[in-house]
């Protein structure tokens, strides 16, 4: 008889559990990679791919700085004006630069965010202050709100007119004009911002532009440390929480590297939400009411705040008195007229998950009636929502989805949406919640890069804005940049 070969030996009854342990090794293996080293390697790229995009955007005059079209002046540019002058003068090749760059800097992000639990706190802080100052000192990426806002101020605080009634193109002399786009729109932006922004218009375009820029990487500082204060206060990982807002792509490039005011209404919401949870519920009706004077889409996080307060009769008569204030300053100032967000509202951008439900729908985008439909289930999300929230539901974790859900209905949906639903995610216990964020950004990544346009409409030959509706709903809005 032969003897037993080395594989019948090696197989008998402990081979089961030698596999088993095998397979555990195997997995603890995998899970290595999650590490203070990948962590800080992560955190490294970041900011190395942020300097990047920002040298490909400050090489030349390009689309990446729409306000290019007023000129390019270094005062505009910034320190890193021509450094990356090397690169071809190609808008294709640019575009694919800063992409790469972009597409870097998230698949780090995700990275960081799953080390988060490993990183000390000083990597991280370190590069999320390194990444503000970057996008801070570079041109104003990628469109040309920071202008719009400077525009309207001076319109009010310099020619004497009412931004909510008159339109830029009233004063085409103006400096802030040839870098501005809304000329014939009248202003959306919320009675508060606008009025502390008539302060800015007298300082000259110049100088209004770089204390604008300062003043909101300060706010998207500010809330950056109010969500690391709330997650300790609500016993949520405190870092993770700094991870999934401060180091946010999206945030970084196009909310600071656009200065958009955004961040300044989710200062007031967030110091809402501090004193909801110290209990000072009429100082937090009151901030909250702020938030909806320096943006109005600020209004929707009041209900789910008022609902998930102990003390609601406060939080409401601090609301109340803070409400009268703000109508009574915007009646002094502005009279009746109010943000045209009506009109806005109409307004559709090709890649808006909005124009894509209608494409599927065989619409041709978003026209009228996909739009009354989004919002008619947004209506009925708010109030599912509402009543949970009512029904004892943590309120950061319905809020969240409620702006999550807002955001998605809107046919004008811009990059930096993502910062009204990020603070509410970096605060709720919802996985699921954290995941449909996380998936929003990514659709934005992809949607917005620069290189995306150019692959859909030359080389797929399948850019929404080519269909009836989409002309249609262009047109719309190239009426009022001309």
């Amino acid at each position: 008889m032969r003897p037993p070969s080395r594989r019948q030996v090696s197989a008998g009854p402990l081979e089961p559990a030698l596999a088993g342990t095998a397979g555990l090794g195997a997995r603890s293996r995998a899970g290595t990679w999650r590490s203070e080293i990948a962590g800080r390697r992560a955190l490294h790229t970041m900011v190395a791919a942020g300097l990047a995009m920002v040298l490909v955007a400050a090489a030349r005059p390009s689309p990446l700085v729409i306000p290019s079209k007023g000129g390019w002046p270094a005062w505009m540019v910034g320190p890193f004006q021509g450094l990356a002058g090397f690169l071809p003068d190609d808008h294709l090749v640019m575009n694919a630069a800063f992409t790469a760059a972009l597409l870097a800097m998230a698949g780090a992000y995700l990275v960081v965010l799953a080390c988060a639990e490993h990183l000390p706190l000083r990597p991280v802080a370190v590069a999320v202050a390194a990444l503000h100052a970057v996008f801070l000192l570079g041109p104003p990426l990628p469109l040309t709100d920071v202008f719009n806002y400077i525009d309207y101020a001076r319109l009010g605080a310099v020619h004497g007119l009412n931004p909510y009634v008159d339109a830029p193109a009233t004063v085409p002399t103006d400096p802030a004009y040839a870098f501005s786009t809304w000329h014939h729109f009248v202003s959306v932006y919320g009675q508060l911002f606008t009025l502390a922004s008539y302060g800015l218009a007298l300082l000259g375009v110049p100088a209004a532009f770089w204390t604008l820029k300062a003043l909101t990487a300060a706010a998207s500082l500010g809330c950056v440390w109010l969500v690391w204060r709330l997650a300790r206060r609500l016993g949520r990982p405190p870092l993770t929480a700094v991870v999934l807002v401060g180091l946010n792509p999206l945030l970084l490039a196009y909310g600071v590297g656009g200065a958009h005011n955004d961040f300044f209404m989710l200062l007031a919401l967030l110091g809402a939400a501090v004193w909801l949870a110290d209990g000072r519920e009429a100082r937090a009706g009151a901030a909250a009411v702020v938030a909806v004077g320096l943006k109005t889409s600020g209004v929707l996080l009041l209900p789910f705040m008022a609902l998930g307060a102990r003390r609601r009769r406060e939080l409401l008569l601090g609301a109340g008195v803070a409400a009268l204030a703000l109508g009574a300053l915007s009646l002094a100032a502005f009279g009746l007229h109010v943000p045209a967000l009506h009109k806005q509202a109409e307004l559709v951008t090709p890649l808006s998950a909005a124009n894509l439900l209608g494409l599927a729908l065989g619409q041709g985008g978003a026209t009228e009636l996909v739009q009354l439909g989004l919002q008619v289930a947004l209506a009925g999300v708010l109030a599912w929502l509402l009543v949970r929230t009512w029904r004892g539901a943590d309120w950061i974790t319905t809020a969240g989805w409620a702006t999550l859900a807002l955001v998605l209905s809107l046919s004008w949906e811009m990059p930096w949406y993502a910062a009204w639903v990020l603070p509410f995610t970096a605060l709720s216990a919802s996985r699921a919640l954290r995941r449909a964020t996380l998936a929003l950004c990514a659709f934005f990544v992809l949607s917005f890069a620069p290189l995306t346009s150019y692959v859909l409409a030359d080389v797929c030959d399948c850019w929404p804005a080519d269909t009836e509706t989409g002309q249609r709903n262009d047109r719309e809005i190239r009426q009022f940049l001309r």
